[in-house]
């Protein structure tokens, strides 16, 4: 059940029920030249769409922003900072912890909003209420090994084919360029670099790591729609079992 197409007594009267309350939650940001700006968001809100159909589920309007420091400097990509994204997600949950709701899953579609969400996380859970947070790409690769991925790349890209196959442009795809810091300091990620036998986090730009905007180990060119939908089903199957689970917490 949407939250939106409820009227507050509706509203009211399925509190009594202790429902979960989800909420997708992503960012505006470049996935390559391949992929539109929306698909941090477009994909959490198409999973908890599907999972909204299951019973005592109350679906929260999607958060389309999040912290996006790193990667601003590409256009179209809207960053509101960690501290404004901590304000916005605790000022929603303690609406509704006013009204007796306890328990929420976010469902994140953006690396960058995990900090905030861990913080918010633990002001909730000092206030009586209890969140979970599922990051779907980290879930999705150990759901299944074939699943890696990383941003923009063949897993992200082909689960945004399956949500919707416009958003993507294959002809557009680049190949990977990564600016290593040095000969001897080389990017393994977007900030964890390789030195020696260990690894070493050094932020930047992500724009001065991929010019054109993906980073991961399997090139975008290779994704398929039904890569993605396979992720989803999984992703989606776990979600729900872990729900029936998580409304029997005390």
């Amino acid at each position: 059940m949407k939250l939106e197409n409820l009227s507050w007594l509706e509203l009211k009267e399925k509190i009594s029920d202790n429902p979960v309350f989800i909420l997708p939650i992503g960012s505006i940001e470049q996935h390559g030249s391949h992929g539109v700006l929306g698909t941090d968001f477009l994909i959490p809100k198409y999973i908890c769409e599907e999972i909204e159909k299951v019973e005592n589920i109350i679906l929260l309007p999607p958060i389309p922003y999040g912290n996006c420091q790193s990667i601003k400097d590409f256009p179209g990509t809207i960053n509101i900072g960690t501290e404004n994204l901590i304000r916005v997600m605790n000022s929603i949950v303690d609406s509704l912890l006013k009204h007796g709701i306890k328990k929420f899953i976010f469902v994140n579609g953006h690396g960058g909003n995990i900090a905030a969400l861990d913080q918010v996380g633990l002001d909730t859970y000092e206030k009586g209420g209890l969140i979970a947070t599922i990051d779907w790409w980290n879930l999705a690769k150990l759901l299944n090994p074939d699943y890696d991925g990383g941003h923009g790349d063949i897993q992200e890209t082909s689960v945004a084919m399956a949500v919707d196959e416009k958003s993507v442009n294959l002809a557009y795809c680049e190949p990977l360029q990564i600016n290593d810091l040095s000969d001897k300091i080389t990017n393994k990620y977007i900030s964890l670099l390789n030195y020696k036998n260990g690894n070493v986090k050094i932020v930047r730009s992500f724009k001065d790591v991929v010019s054109n905007g993906w980073i991961g180990p399997y090139d975008p060119k290779n994704s398929t729609k039904e890569l993605g939908e396979r992720i989803l089903k999984d992703v989606i199957q776990y979600i729900n079992e872990f729900i029936d689970d998580f409304k029997l917490v005390k």
